[in-house]
Order: C-alpha cells, then sequence, then structure tokens
C-alpha cells in the first residue's frame, strides 16, 4: 500500500454500500469461529492465549477458578459508619465513565447509601456523545457535583491515529491495549482531586467479570490470580510488559512517535500509581438484569441502537478493537465476560453462547465514528484489518 494510506482524506463514501462486503467477510469469518474447539464448561476458544483443554474438554481457566466470597452489605455498612466518621462536604470520589456499572454505582451510593459523593470523567478524546448524556442525566437526576477533566483532544486523538496507523503495518494483538493509554491518566487526576477535596475514599464500579487478561496474556505476560482488573499484575509481569513493548518498538520503529511520551505517562499512571479503592461489586452481587433496569427506567440512562449490549457503549475505542480481536483471534471481551459469568454459576453455557454471538457483531457505526475521529480511513483500515493472519 502506498504511503498514507490510511490517512482520511476527507472524500465520503457510502457506508451502506461498504458495508456488504465488510459483512459478507464477517459472516464467513463467524463460520470458521463457530468450528473452534472451545472449553465444554465456558466459551473460551483454542485460540485465547494460555489456554490448556483437558481430555474431558474442560480448560485451565476454569479447572483453576476460585470464586471470591462477596464481602457483604454488613461490611458495606461498616465502611459507610467509617466514611460518616470522617465526614466532609464530600463523602467519596466516584470516577464515572457514564457506562452502565459506574451509573449504578452513583445510584446505589446516592440513593441507597445517602452518601454525597463526587462525580468524576477524564475525556481523553474517545468518550462518545452517549457517555456524556448519561452522564448528565445521572448527576443531574442526582443532584452530584460532576468535574470533567479534558485532554488536548486534538493531541490525544492524533496520538491514536499515530499508533493505530503503525499498529497496522505490523500488527500484534498484544499491542492493541496501546490504543487506549491515552485513557490512564486519570488515575493520576484520581489522586489529586482527592487530596484537593480532603476525600478518603475513592469508589469504583469493577465488577469481576470484566477480567480481559488475555490482553496481557498476548504480550506474554500474566494477570494476578486473585485481582480481576488489567493492573492486577505483579512486578515481574510489569518487567516482562515492558520489555514486550521495548521489543515492538525494535521491531516497528513507527511507534517512535510523538505520542511516546503520552504513552510512558500512561503506563506509570495505571501500572505504578499508588491506588487504595473501594469498589462497591465486591462487596453486592453484580446483578446486570437490575443494574440496566434501574439505570434505563429512572434515569432514562440511554443504549446503543447498534447493539443489544450495554457494557462499553460509551467507549469510543471498545467496538474497534473488539472487531481486531474476532477477526484475528476469533473471540472479544464478551467472550471474557460471559465466561466469567459461567463460572460464577450465574449464566448457563448455552445463553453465554447466544449472547455472545448477538454482543460479537460488529457495531459499524461506532467503527466508523472512531475512524473518522481519529482521521484514518475506515474501507482501507478495515480491510487492512481482515488481511491479518487469523489464529485458527
Amino acid at each position: 500500500m502506498k504511503k498514507g494510506v490510511y490517512i482520511k482524506t476527507g472524500s465520503e463514501f457510502q457506508l451502506s454500500l461498504l458495508l456488504e462486503k465488510f459483512k459478507d467477510e464477517f459472516l464467513n469469518r463467524s463460520l470458521s469461529i463457530r468450528q473452534l474447539k472451545r472449553c465444554s464448561k465456558c466459551i473460551l476458544p483454542s485460540t485465547f492465549p494460555g489456554i490448556d483443554i483437558d481430555s474431558l474438554g474442560v480448560c485451565n481457566f476454569c479447572r483453576n477458578y476460585e470464586a471470591v466470597p462477596l464481602k457483604g452489605e454488613t461490611k458495606l455498612k461498616d465502611l459507610i459508619d467509617k466514611i460518616g466518621a470522617k465526614k466532609g462536604e464530600f463523602d467519596a470520589l466516584i470516577p464515572f465513565s457514564g457506562g452502565r456499572d459506574s451509573s449504578f454505582l452513583l445510584h446505589f451510593l446516592k440513593r441507597e447509601l445517602g452518601l454525597n459523593p463526587i462525580a468524576f470523567s477524564y475525556d481523553w478524546g474517545m468518550m462518545t456523545d452517549l457517555a456524556r448524556r448519561n452522564q448528565s442525566r445521572l448527576c443531574g437526576s442526582l443532584g452530584i457535583k460532576h468535574i470533567v477533566i479534558s485532554a488536548d483532544l486534538r493531541k490525544k486523538r492524533e496520538n491514536i491515529r499515530k499508533n493505530v496507523v503503525a499498529w497496522l503495518k505490523k500488527p500484534h494483538l498484544g499491542m492493541i491495549p496501546l490504543f487506549t493509554a491515552g485513557d490512564k491518566h486519570y488515575f493520576y487526576y484520581v489522586n489529586k482531586l482527592m487530596k484537593a477535596y480532603n476525600i478518603s475514599v475513592v469508589f469504583m464500579g469493577e465488577n469481576r467479570f470484566e477480567r480481559t487478561d488475555f490482553k496481557t496474556a498476548f504480550t506474554g505476560g500474566r494477570q494476578k490470580n486473585s485481582g480481576y482488573m488489567a493492573y492486577d499484575i505483579d512486578l515481574l509481569n510489569k518487567v516482562k510488559l515492558i520489555s514486550f513493548y521495548l521489543g515492538q518498538f525494535l521491531i516497528n520503529p513507527k511507534y517512535l512517535n510523538l505520542s511516546l511520551a503520552d504513552t510512558i505517562i500512561a503506563f506509570i499512571s495505571f501500572y505504578l500509581s499508588p491506588r487504595k479503592y473501594e469498589n462497591l461489586y465486591d462487596y453486592i452481587k453484580w446483578d446486570e438484569e437490575l443494574i440496566n433496569r434501574i439505570i434505563t427506567e429512572e434515569y432514562g440512562w440511554e443504549t446503543d441502537p447498534g447493539t443489544l449490549s450495554t457494557w462499553r457503549i460509551g467507549d469510543g475505542t471498545a467496538a474497534f478493537y473488539n472487531y481486531i480481536y474476532y477477526m484475528v483471534a476469533g473471540f472479544t471481551e464478551n467472550d471474557t465476560f460471559r465466561s466469567n459469568q459461567i463460572r460464577e454459576g450465574v449464566l448457563s453455557r448455552g445463553e453465554a453462547i447466544k449472547k455472545s454471538e448477538i454482543e460479537n457483531q460488529p457495531r459499524w457505526e461506532s467503527i466508523r465514528w472512531y475512524c473518522d475521529t481519529i482521521q484514518i480511513n475506515f474501507e482501507d483500515t478495515i480491510e487492512a484489518i481482515n488481511k491479518i493472519k487469523k489464529l485458527y
């Protein structure tokens, strides 16, 4: 391809016409992906990094899975009492994406626990209008102070563009998290706001089904068994991550661009910053149906017409990187999410398969929004992704 082929020139095209050939390619891939050998208990395929399916058809992730018991509402009440003893103007800080889990978190802390939190959102250029509207709905309805810190959006989006273009030259699934490095700075601002408002508690809305350790595994690293977020890795694996990234930078000098400083700061903020957070879903059961019902019916929380899923729909990057994972590796975050629900006994394997097949359908409008926002050509980018060598 000629130099600059991924750069959007400003010429428009009809999405509906392009989608016909892309939909055909997706359908053909889907037929192959459905034939992949999968764990007989969860739905992870043989292409999942580090998977080992035994003679009974059960994968090592299911064999080694240990459910972590909830701390319970009694301990949550004890925590709230401690917060009350140190009560200032505000009780807690809530990193607030406007997604379903953080929206329910805001509702629960204000309405159920009677706290007076501050909501904090970090706009790094990939916060969609849908996310902003949902943030406004929740904070307005609940009367919650909402602090929005915005990065230099033009610069952030240019950094993403540079790294996506570099990745497309020599794609490696382990480097996909580089696309979202720019949002990790919010950890820095969390600590800064805690000091500014004299707040001792940060509540997160991270549910344990969101564990997506395949992203780390594609680099050769490993997430802690005891943790379910991507930053839950030990020192040895942090070193492995750094070594992997350095190796990729040497193989592909296109990564050595003006975004590098931002990436380094993001790594420090995400993996090395001190964090002492409380997580609502460590105390109470995460109930998808209940959460969706409350936020949509009580607050008019808006869903995405392009998908039946309510997960990550306000995140402008998710549709793009999940398309890559699906087309190249045959699975997405949805497969790991539903597999974790199976292991916890809250979802049957049959239900998980049905849900993931629906949720893994490409969100074409969201993908095009991503391409337009970072100024790369939608058609050329999808074609380049579709040409990447498959793992199946």
